[in-house]
């Protein structure tokens, strides 16, 4: 008696195809997540895992005031544009940033402590340093004295990555993604290239991420290809090794142009060519400028510009929101006071 043949559905049928599909991409989504809340190394962003620099920081320089461009209601606009960056960093809703990132204030010992408690008082890290300096040194502006401190941030080894931004910086939006730009991320130092006897030993890696340098306001849609960058935002790795570089560099007369201290220095350092060259950030993100127009403010997530200088820079719009922004972080330490 012959009895009907059962048919087998083909392993390539459709339907089990899909249903094979969808338990592999469960179980890979499984695995993920356990890696995630497990690991602390890594971070999804934006829908896209990263390796996580998992100590992130903000940083800036205040140093004593010289009386240099003050406006008529602010004896040192400099004290207040970092009470705003605090504010803005930190707790503003429309800039902020999304994970808890700390915000870092390097102060030299001749700031008055009522600043340095006050800001501490607003919720950032106050770090007092000693000024650096070398008898060859001939700074362009008298204020420029002691900026030399700001290398002291590359000390702070507890931190991945350290975003530095010069006092009179603006933010429009939330620069939390710049740490995971391509440039930003810590890279193996060059061998290949000559190494000056009379300068102290490199690291073996580093990190230094930034934008070229803006020499003028009617600077054109694309980057230029500059050479050099502006040292009023970039990202670093902190390191012991790279700051006793950096101090060897300044024992050595005329090893880099004194105009503009530590921006000649750090570009020295990091120049093209060089065993340690700068990487360049994504210009689309549009993370920086300096010297902003007002077709920038569409376009940028930051501006190097001092927002109470209406008359220097000529951007009645940017004067009026940082001086609107001024007055609403005023209105919120005063709340948070009571």
């Amino acid at each position: 008696m012959l009895f009907p043949t059962r048919r087998r559905r083909p392993w390539k049928s459709r339907g089990v195809l899909e249903a094979v599909l969808l338990l592999v991409c469960f179980v890979i989504t499984l695995e993920w997540l356990q890696i995630i809340s497990l690991s602390p190394s890594l971070l999804l962003f934006n829908g896209t895992v990263f390796k996580k620099a998992s100590r992130l920081a903000y940083a800036t320089i205040l140093l004593p005031c010289r009386d240099d461009s003050p406006s008529d209601s602010d004896p040192d606009p400099y004290f207040t544009s970092i009470r705003l960056l605090n504010y803005q960093l930190q707790y503003d809703k429309a800039t902020r940033s999304s994970t808890q990132i700390s915000f870092i204030v390097l102060a030299t010992s001749k700031v008055q402590s009522w600043k340095l408690e006050q800001l501490s008082n607003e919720g950032a890290i106050v770090i007092g340093v000693e000024p650096l300096t070398s008898s060859w040194l001939q700074p362009g502006v008298e204020r420029w004295k002691d900026v030399m401190a700001k290398l002291r941030l590359f000390t702070l080894t507890t931190y991945d990555l350290i975003m530095f931004l010069d006092a009179d910086t603006f933010i429009i939006s939330p620069l939390d993604g710049a740490f995971f730009d391509p440039a930003a991320q810590i890279q193996w130092t060059l061998m290949t290239n000559k190494i000056e006897k009379d300068e102290a030993p490199l690291p073996a890696t580093y990190a230094f991420a930034t934008l070229p340098e803006v020499l003028r306001s009617n600077h054109p849609k694309a980057a230029l290809p500059y050479p050099n960058f502006n040292a009023g935002f970039f990202i670093f790795s902190p390191s012991a090794t790279l700051f006793n570089y950096y101090l060897s560099l300044l024992e050595l007369p005329g090893r880099f142009d004194s105009t503009y201290p530590e921006q000649n220095l750090l570009n020295y350092a990091h120049r093209e060519g060089g065993n340690m060259p700068w990487r360049q950030m994504d210009m689309k993100k549009g993370w920086n400028t300096n010297l902003p127009n007002l077709d920038d403010l569409s376009k940028v997530k930051s501006v190097h510009v001092k927002g109470w200088a209406e008359e220097q820079y000529k951007t009645t719009e940017l004067s009026m929101r940082w001086g609107a922004k001024r007055d609403e972080m005023e209105k919120y330490f005063g709340r948070m006071k009571r």
